[in-house]
């Protein structure tokens, strides 16, 4: 796919990083004011869901992309690419956004502010935000935890697990040789038995297919599309232990027939004829950064607020308009770094080679 073609990806991407900030700035900082079911709740919590349903359809089509390219380019699919590929496009914001997250709840902490010792943190975190050792190393393994300092890592570690579910049965269908379909059949089984422990796992990995159904040259046929919908939206109503995450049967259906609406008018769809602003392109490319690290800037943000005045409106926008703007601002510079994923892999690359090259020199050596 060209640039020409992937363009409105782009546009998606940051689009739906800024819903995503718009609703947990209404979280942090309207809620309190407007309370629990006002009109800010539920149009933000909405966007929200949206958003990252955007998201998941956007990741299964674009992965699956990339592994169509993968098996053209090597002429099966070769999993150190693959994963040298995802290495280099998750890890620097990650470990960036472990960075922010770890330094934001130390200055809660050592200031005593609110947020601090289970003290609230207003309607973002009731019973205060914490950090432990063990969620830095899971969340370093991109399996779980820091989800109470950094809220929405909890969709990246269900899309991990959908990234290498992919490469299994990438490796399935395209592998040099048993043994790799061996691995592939194994990485799936992993992914599958880790993913269902999360209860939205099920839902999100339908959304995230559909996606990637997306890619066939014949999901441009109506039937086909509407077909193939029609069974995500089925099986997105059916998924167990969904309806607590969107708030009874009407919300789930509603959600999952526009999630259809949104596979087709986004992603099936090429974007052709549209000439989009430059600074609207310019979001897709600190879009990821911009989404793990948004978090704990507002938690900051709404904390120094709340020890200044928790009945203040005027200090509850002004906290909210400074926090997003330092969120868009620190994300727009550091991703030029952090996201940029060809000069990182061939960083990685380099760096392995050269390992390898000492081992090869220590083997020579020890039989010298």
């Amino acid at each position: 796919m060209d640039h020409k073609n992937t363009a409105h990806f782009d546009v998606v991407r940051g689009v739906a990083a800024i819903f995503v900030l718009a609703a947990h700035v209404a979280q942090a900082f309207l809620w309190r004011h407007y309370g629990a079911g006002s009109w800010a709740d539920l149009a933000s919590g909405w966007a929200a869901r949206f958003a990252v349903l955007a998201f998941f359809l956007l990741s299964g089509r674009l992965i699956v992309a990339s592994i169509v390219s993968n098996v053209r380019r090597n002429g099966s699919f070769d999993p150190i690419d693959y994963f040298l590929n995802r290495i280099a496009r998750l890890y620097p914001p990650l470990l960036f956004a472990i960075a922010l997250s770890a330094a934001v709840v130390a200055t809660i902490h050592l200031c005593g502010l609110p947020g601090s010792q289970g003290s609230s943190l207003g309607t973002l975190r009731p019973s205060g935000i914490s950090l432990r050792l063990t969620d830095l190393v899971q969340s370093l393994l991109i399996y779980n935890g820091l989800t109470i300092a950094n809220g929405p890592l909890w969709t990246l570690y269900i899309e991990v697990k959908l990234y290498i579910a992919a490469s299994g049965g990438a490796m399935l269908t395209f592998g040099r040789n048993l043994p790799a379909r061996m691995i592939g059949c194994a990485l799936v089984l992993f992914a599958v038995s880790t993913g269902i422990d999360h209860h939205r796992f099920c839902f999100f990995a339908v959304i995230w297919c559909l996606g990637a159904f997306t890619n066939l040259p014949g999901a441009r046929k109506p039937g086909i599309f509407l077909a193939a919908s029609t069974a995500a939206v089925a099986l997105c109503y059916m998924t167990p232990g969904y309806s607590d995450y969107i708030d009874g049967s009407f919300g789930t259906l509603a959600q999952s027939i526009g999630c259809a609406a949104i596979a087709y008018g986004l992603l099936v769809w090429n974007g052709e004829g549209c000439d989009f602003p430059r600074w609207l392109l310019k979001t897709g490319d600190f879009s990821y950064t911009f989404y793990v690290t948004h978090f704990p800037i507002l938690a900051l943000a709404l904390s120094i607020s709340l020890a200044i005045s928790d009945k203040s409106f005027v200090v509850a926008g002004l906290a909210a308009f400074l926090a997003s703007a330092a969120a868009l601002g620190l994300s727009a510079c550091a991703a030029s770094r952090l996201e940029d994923t060809p000069k990182i892999k061939r960083a990685l690359v380099t760096a392995l080679d050269h390992k390898l090259n000492l081992i090869d020199s220590a083997r020579y050596c020890g039989r010298q």
